[in-house]
Order: C-alpha cells, then structure tokens, then sequence
C-alpha cells in the first residue's frame, strides 16, 4: 500500500549541521507538499465508448455514450505499483465564474496512488445556468449509468480489478460516488457531506424546469434511491462517508436516515465501523456544507479506503484514537484560519 508515497517523495532527511539551513528545507519540502497539482493540457481528443483503446487514455479526452458527451481527466500513477488502482473523482456544483468542463480537485490528484479519473458533470456543460447536476441526465438516460459503462471499458483497459477503483466526491459529487455503486460490484465510494436523498435538494427545482419532471416521480434508474442502493450492495461494495457534524442539514436529513435503513442508531466523534464494508467519519469543522478539509485531508481518506478494501480489514481502537485526535486537530485548524480570516 502506498498512499503515502507523495509525503515520502517530498519528506527528506536533511542535516543538521546548520539550523539554518535544516530549517530552510524543511519548509521547502512543506511547500513542495501544499503546493502539488496536476498540469491539464488544453486539447482534447474525441472518442465513442465503444471504440477506446488503452491509447486514447492520456490527460484530457472526451467519450461519446448514448446521447452525452462526457469530459475527462486522466493522470497516469508515478510509480509503477500504483498501476493497479483507479481513482475516480467527481466534479460537484460550479461557480459562475468557472470554466465548462469542470475539473474539480486537480490538487488532489497527485495524492491518490494509482490512476485518477476526473469526471465533469455534463449536466454543466449541458445547461450552463446550473450550478450543479446531480450527473442526472434525462427521463430516458441515467448519465450515472453511462459513467459506470465507461469507467468500467477504462477500467478493462487498464487492467484493473474493481477491488482496486474508487470513487470520490463531494455533496453532489458524493451523490455521485453512492448511486454509481448499483451498476458496479465490489468497488470503493468515497462521499464527502453527500446528498443522499434528492427530495432533499433543490434537484426538483432543476429537474421541473429542464426535464419536466420531479423526483417524486417513478424513476425506472432507481435516482432517488441511493440509501436502498448502498443497503442491497453494501455486502460486496464498501462505503467510507465523511460527514461534517455542523452540516445540520446533510446530518439530519440525509445522512442519519440512511443509517437508520441501515439499522445503525448511534455514532461517535471520529471514525465508526457501522458494517463491516462501511465506515463513517464524523468530524466538527465551522463551516457546515462547504467545510470539506483539503487534499492533506484527503489523503487521510484515502488511506482508510485503501484499507477498508482489504478483504480481511477491521477497525482497530488505535484507529479512532488517532481520527479522534486528527478531527480535534482539523477543527482547530480550521478555527484558527476563521479567525484570523475576520480580523
């Protein structure tokens, strides 16, 4: 397991001749650290589904499925032992001065060891007033549904095993990350603060305007249904859902009733095994919703994904202790940044 290969590429013992100088590089490696990203190139290729080859899969590319074009993002692992695992990250909402496609967590990308897929929602480029799409798609067409075909023909391609893809995302994102888990076994889903529950968005609002239709409706793609989704796949997929505890609203009304369909009635402040292939983090940041920790954070996420995938895994007491002791850390951070912010 190497989710830890970027600290240990940037991290060097240095000498300690020369405080000075010992001190100097330290915060060199530091800023080395805060201040990774991934370059995109600005062309892009265009491809049907059907017709990928290993060839195609390289930086920015675009996929023809149905009647969609979907816009992606590829990075390549640095070492060669990451070659068996697949990231998946998914865009969520967009400000209005945001570039179409959206290309969400660049600087996350050097921080996840294997492949990483970056996924625009083409609900965006589709219809350029919204500012998020839920990767909907119509009455007839579940765009969710098409992004499992192609990350699967991706997957097929670069030989790797579903054990080993995981997907990410954030508030719609993470809706993303949950529904797609219906269309494929034994794979990993990362959910950041997700809307679970589309009653619960302003998903009707968007759907009544573009489509005609609500989430009320019948769905035959099941769209509104991702808590009954993660019960019947919960034994061969696994599920790491991070949860901010001043997020009133995602607690409450999403993420607290998917539990219950789960039998799960209680929590505690840090990291929970609520299923052996499901664990919830539950940290306290000011913020609520848009408070989603950075890609130093992420990693720490990566790291429980990585091992909750291993087929013999179990939380161990050391583990809540140290998530426990990361989250006191993380919203003390964070306090400290608010109130340096508001002088």
């Amino acid at each position: 397991m190497s989710y830890n290969s970027k600290f240990e590429e940037v991290f060097k013992k240095v000498s300690i001749d020369s405080y000075a100088d010992f001190s100097k590089e330290m915060k060199l490696q530091w800023n080395r650290l805060k201040n990774q990203h991934y370059d995109m190139e600005k062309s892009c290729q265009f491809y049907d589904c059907k017709d990928l080859v290993r060839e195609n899969l390289k930086n920015r590319f675009s996929v023809y499925l149905g009647n969609v074009l979907f816009d992606l993002l590829l990075k390549e692992p640095e070492q060669s032992e990451d070659k068996k695992n697949l990231f998946v990250i998914f865009s969520a909402s967009r400000e209005p001065s945001e570039a179409i496609p959206v290309f969400k967590r660049n600087s996350y990308m050097p921080f996840c060891p294997g492949y990483v897929l970056n996924v625009s929602d083409p609900m965006l480029s589709m219809y350029k007033q919204l500012r998020r799409g839920w990767f909907y798609g119509t009455r007839k067409e579940a765009y969710i549904e098409y992004l499992a075909v192609i990350v699967n023909r991706i997957r097929e391609l670069l030989g790797i095993e579903n054990r080993n893809v995981y997907f990410f995302g954030s508030s719609a994102g993470g809706y993303a990350s949950l529904q797609i888990s219906n269309y494929l076994d034994g794979t990993n889903h990362i959910a950041v603060n997700p809307q679970i529950d589309l009653k619960q968005t302003s998903a009707n609002s968007m759907l009544s305007k573009l489509l005609g239709t609500t989430v009320d409706e019948k769905d035959p793609f099941r769209r509104n249904e991702t808590s009954d989704i993660i019960k019947e796949n919960i034994s061969t997929n696994r599920y790491l859902i991070i949860q901010n505890l001043t997020d009133e609203n995602h607690c409450s009304k999403h993420l607290f009733p998917m539990l219950k369909n789960l039998n799960v009635s209680e929590l505690n402040y840090g990291l929970n095994q609520v299923h052996d292939n499901m664990l919830v983090w539950i940290y306290d940041v000011i913020g609520g919703h848009v408070a989603q920790g950075d890609r130093l954070i992420f990693s720490q996420a990566v790291y429980m994904a990585m091992r909750l995938s291993s087929p013999d895994f179990r939380m161990e007491a050391q583990d809540n202790f140290l998530f426990q002791n990361f989250s006191c850390v993380w919203r003390m951070r964070d306090w400290y940044k608010n109130v340096i912010d508001t002088k």
